[in-house]
């Protein structure tokens, strides 16, 4: 089943986002707007991976990063990257001077949720990477490196004030084969914690 597809997507991110991780068909209906057929097929597919169990009215999700690892068979964020410079300059100010349209996403959107996590590469998604080309091709030839990355799964409920939630986060992380730096996200989320 691929989990990138525009319905089984947002079914699969209401099941991941579910309070306490709990949830039922109906609720995803309601809140997502999908068809009951789509979301019995999607959820039947993962009570037979043992993804998720069925309890009394409920079910509950048992692995949610088995379900992650689904995401990237079907995506690469290396697929994804439209443009790549080094600049000169601070990482702060050059964050400042983006176009407001863009959404920091994988290290950048990282590091503003992580205690720990440290990136000096800015990464972001931008539907017309000309416009960053023309804005900093002058600033080229330092150590900051930014990385644009063409949006293949809807934006519009993944970002807030400019950055991808943390389960985009986490997801594009997983798709860049960097799960593990994000474990701060796994126990904020659903209370996995890593060794």
């Amino acid at each position: 089943m691929n989990v990138t597809l525009d319905v089984t997507y947002k079914i699969i991110r209401y099941i991941l986002q579910s309070k306490n991780r709990e949830f039922t068909q109906s609720e995803i209906h309601k809140n997502t707007g999908s068809s009951l057929g789509r979301i019995n097929e999607v959820v039947q597919w993962l009570l037979s991976r043992n993804f998720v169990e069925k309890t009394k009215g409920k079910y509950y999700v048992l692995n949610p990063s088995g379900i992650l690892s689904l995401f990237p068979l079907y995506r690469n964020m290396n697929d994804l990257c439209v443009y790549s410079i080094q600049l000169r300059g601070d990482k702060d100010k050059i964050i400042e001077n983006l176009p407001k349209e863009s959404v920091l996403c994988l290290d950048s959107a990282l590091d503003h949720y992580s205690k720990y996590f440290r990136s000096d590469r800015i990464c972001m998604y931008h539907k017309n990477p000309d416009l960053i080309k023309k804005r900093f091709e002058p600033y080229s030839g330092g150590i900051i490196k930014l990385e644009i990355y063409k949006p293949d799964m809807r934006l519009s409920k993944d970002q807030k004030n400019g950055i991808t939630s943390k389960l985009r986060t986490i997801i594009d992380m997983t798709c860049d084969g960097k799960t593990y730096v994000a474990k701060d996200l796994f126990e904020d989320l659903w209370g996995i914690k890593f060794g």
